[in-house]
């Protein structure tokens, strides 16, 4: 168990005084089965400023108080829904810094993510035991082990509107605090941070799809 103990203190220098950067990563995306089809474009209005939101912050726990992370949060929202919707339009998805007629879409919209904050949380296993020197170098104690969850949130403001700039829907997706997948040790737990985060947006993306689906309705296709 010596082997566990090393790593552990491994994982504990990880997460000590160092930066990280998080980038997009498509193999954290899930393959999305979509209810529906339409057979059409969406459009999605991002400016320059929402493209290049870039996130620089420390996680708002102890664990980690000293790592920060580096994340383009406007990267990976596009390229997020880029793969989101291509799954429910036929015709995919065409971003656009302004909504012009030659676009000739039925429905835009209008993402903005705000409020991104990212912890470490730590929890004991009462069950799993590490056994390590006693005290006095004579005889041997019994440890809890321990793990490490990442946790994110985020809120996602939502604009839409129709091909005369009417705006047909606003909404603001709260993620809430969504857990990852928890470690004993990693030398890279921003990946794990990043790997989060991912699939929390791609879950929200898919509830957008799901709301904006009533404006495609009547063009909709068998899947």
């Amino acid at each position: 168990m010596r082997t566990l103990t090393a790593a552990l203190w491994i994982g504990s220098v990880a997460l000590g005084g160092c930066t990280a950067e998080g980038l997009y990563e498509p193999q954290y995306l899930e393959k999305v089965a979509p209810p529906y089809l339409a057979e059409n474009k969406v459009v999605v209005l991002m400016h320059d400023h929402d493209l290049q939101y870039t996130f620089t912050g420390k996680p708002v726990s102890e664990i980690g108080e000293n790592v920060t992370l580096t994340m383009p949060i406007g990267e990976i929202l596009r390229e997020v829904a880029r793969n989101t919707f291509r799954s429910y339009f036929m015709y995919g998805v065409v971003f656009t810094d302004k909504l012009v007629p030659d676009l000739r879409y039925t429905v835009a919209i209008e993402p903005e993510l705000r409020n991104f904050a990212f912890r470490y949380d730590r929890q004991t296993q009462g069950d799993v035991f590490d056994v390590l020197p006693g005290p006095n170098g004579d005889g041997r104690v019994a440890e809890p082990v321990s793990t490490i969850t990442p946790s994110i949130r985020f809120d996602l403001d939502l604009t839409v509107y129709d091909a005369d700039d009417k705006v047909l829907l606003k909404k603001t997706y709260e993620s809430g605090w969504v857990a990852g997948e928890s470690y004993i040790v990693t030398s890279r737990p921003h990946e794990r941070v990043n790997a989060t985060f991912h699939k929390a947006l791609q879950a929200v993306m898919e509830r957008v799809a799901d709301d904006i689906r009533p404006f495609f309705a009547m063009d909709e296709v068998e899947g």
